[in-house]
């Protein structure tokens, strides 16, 4: 079927009444008033803005937006215009259907009892309540390991669902996200769900508003957010909290925790404050908060978009002077964790669950410094394609994705072996110790300054 842009048009022009609102608050933009009139003026007339370069896809336009008219919406339309012939390499890396995507690649390193749950967990057999496991839950599932998780129903999911379309729609692939759509329908359908328990929140808000408001999902089940049902243990007594942590914390909220007015972030800084940790908030946070980095990739999917703005995230973090971070978002969490690991910062971050398992005297399977590197090794056998292989540097079209679940492939035996010869040497005292990570971090941070200083140039921005 012929696809047209018309067919996805969701930024509501009638609505809008260029007040520049969305580039004034856009974290990105920062733009002074009149500049903002110009430029939404200019993206709705002619297509050209800035926006379509620096957008992290942090939905904060959407929710400034005094008329709702979601202007996010305009900036994925002209993306999906720009990517009707396919999408750039990187892109392989979060599409299920390549070889060498992240959960394919990450198998080949994970340990022996990480790949029995992620095996546990890919059954969509009839059940009327399920924890949905979530793209990024399955890079980091040691978090769903955790002793205050035992009360929940059967955990099932894996990246056959496509993370519920919520990195495909950020791409602007609308076709994708409707194909995506109709496999969720018919996968829950035919499971007979009733009940979600959605272990990522940006996959919750995804299933809850904008596949049923977009593209005119008919989910018959309810939509839980894990971080409500650990709220709602916590509150009851069921999770018995023994001691207080006593540290300083600040939180990063992740871009779809925007929406419905904000409440998962309240949800999970009561979760923060119940373990008796403080809160110090950073300069963007609540509506305002910037991304971790991995929006940063929808753009243009260039490696070093993330960097930039992971780092710019993780400046903030240091800026408050937080004993650690709290990160509830798994896909946050492990960018961030990357950009972490590559500047050399000490402050640790936690996942949300974990505060309450060490709060109610246990201790988390906290492997995030050595997944980071487990990343790395992904991320490098990636760039190493790159150079080598010219067929690889070539935009690609997606497989077409059937209502029914299809086998993935394999990760091909060579890409298997590059990445644990690279997880060898990244894990090895060749890497970790203090020379090498001191150089590296200054690397990375020049590399960074060096970038933003041409982008800012390229672009005439300010921040």
């Amino acid at each position: 079927m012929d696809v047209k842009t018309e067919d996805f048009r969701f930024f509501r022009e009638d609505l809008c009444d260029r007040c520049g609102d969305c580039f004034v608050a856009c974290p990105y933009l920062e733009l002074p008033r009149e500049e903002a009139r110009r430029e939404i003026a200019s993206l709705i007339e002619s297509g050209t803005s800035r926006a379509l370069d620096v957008c992290n896809t942090c939905h904060t336009c959407d929710v400034v937006c005094p008329n709702d008219a979601d202007p996010y919406e305009l900036v994925l339309e002209h993306w999906w215009e720009r990517r009707q012939e396919g999408l750039p390499t990187t892109a392989r890396l979060v599409t299920p259907s390549e070889p060498c995507n992240i959960w394919s690649s990450l198998k080949a390193l994970m340990p022996p009892e990480e790949l029995a749950l992620l095996r546990s967990w890919d059954d969509f057999s009839p059940c009327e309540e399920i924890c949905l496991t979530g793209f990024y839950t399955n890079v980091v599932p040691y978090i769903l390991q955790s002793q205050v998780l035992a009360g929940l129903p059967k955990i099932a999911g894996s990246e056959a669902l496509y993370g519920c379309a919520g990195d495909i729609y950020k791409t602007g692939r609308f076709d994708m996200v409707e194909q995506i759509t109709r496999r969720l329908e018919h996968v829950f359908g035919e499971m007979g769900v009733k009940r979600v328990i959605c272990s990522m929140s940006a996959e919750g808000m995804v299933l809850s508003e904008i596949l049923p408001r977009r593209f005119g999902a008919d989910f018959a089940f309810e939509v839980v957010q894990l971080d409500d049902w650990l709220l709602e243990k916590v509150r009851s007594g069921e999770i018995a909290l023994e001691k207080g942590l006593g540290m300083k914390v600040t939180i990063h909220d992740n871009c779809l925790s925007k929406m419905q007015d904000g409440r998962l972030q309240e949800v999970n800084r009561e979760i923060v404050e119940r373990t008796g940790c403080s809160i110090v908030e950073m300069e963007h946070h609540g509506d305002r908060s910037m991304c971790c980095g991995f929006g940063a990739a929808a753009s243009h999917f260039r490696v070093m978009d993330i960097m930039s703005s992971g780092y710019r995230r993780l400046k903030e973090i240091e800026a408050t002077g937080a004993d650690a971070a709290v990160i509830y978002c798994p896909a946050c969490l492990f960018i961030l964790s990357v950009i972490k690991e590559m500047a050399n910062c000490a402050i640790p971050f936690y996942h949300p669950v974990e505060l309450v398992e060490m709060a109610a005297g246990g201790h988390p399977a906290h492997r995030h410094e050595e997944r980071a590197w487990d990343i790395m090794a992904v991320i490098s056998n990636h760039l190493l394609k790159y150079a080598l292989f010219p067929s690889h540097r070539k935009r690609f079209q997606p497989a077409y994705i059937p209502p029914e679940i299809v086998q993935l492939p394999e990760l091909p035996p060579a890409d298997r072996l590059r990445l644990k010869a690279l997880a060898a040497l990244f894990h090895s005292p060749v890497v970790q110790n203090r020379p090498v990570r001191a150089l590296t971090s200054l690397g990375f941070k020049a590399a960074v300054a060096a970038y933003d200083l041409a982008r800012k140039n390229r672009l005439g921005l300010s921040v």
